[in-house]
């Protein structure tokens, strides 16, 4: 039985594999990621070092949809309620290398960083920017290939 793969357009842009101490310092945030991964009752996708649950319908996929949110980092889980654009994996990827650098002070930071909205939150901006920059390069390429 081959597993399921995600493919995508980011070639060498976003690195393909994590550290091993991203993984023990972002560990206690992956295991509420997979916690909520694991309601959406959808099988992962291990994709650039992180389980992707994109597509789900279920549980924590059916509360973002809910509340009007594509997907959720949660440490090294990527939840999805659709399938992503290489744009919106880029910004999601940004969220992990968040969690990879902040560890278990990821969720604090990240609320104490929400207290003026959503949109001014520094860790969201920093992840639309990197997004951006991913975003600009595939055109770029793609304008080069026509």
């Amino acid at each position: 039985m081959t597993r399921p793969r995600r493919i995508d357009d980011l070639g060498d842009l976003l690195p393909a594999a994590r550290s091993l101490w991203g993984y023990v310092w972002a560990g206690p945030n992956s295991l509420v990621g997979l916690a909520g991964g694991l309601t959406t009752r959808k099988r992962p996708v291990r994709w650039r070092g992180v389980l992707l649950f994109e597509d789900a319908r279920g549980g924590l996929a059916w509360f973002l949809r809910w509340r009007g949110f594509a997907a959720i980092t949660l440490g090294h889980v990527i939840v999805a309620n659709r399938p992503l654009s290489d744009g919106l994996l880029a910004h999601e990827l940004e969220h992990v290398a968040q969690h990879e650098r902040w560890g278990p002070l990821y969720y604090p930071a990240y609320l104490l960083g929400s207290v003026r909205g959503y949109r001014r939150n520094p860790f969201e901006r920093a992840a639309t920017r990197a997004a951006t920059a991913v975003q600009a390069t595939l055109d770029q390429r793609q304008a080069r290939r026509r």
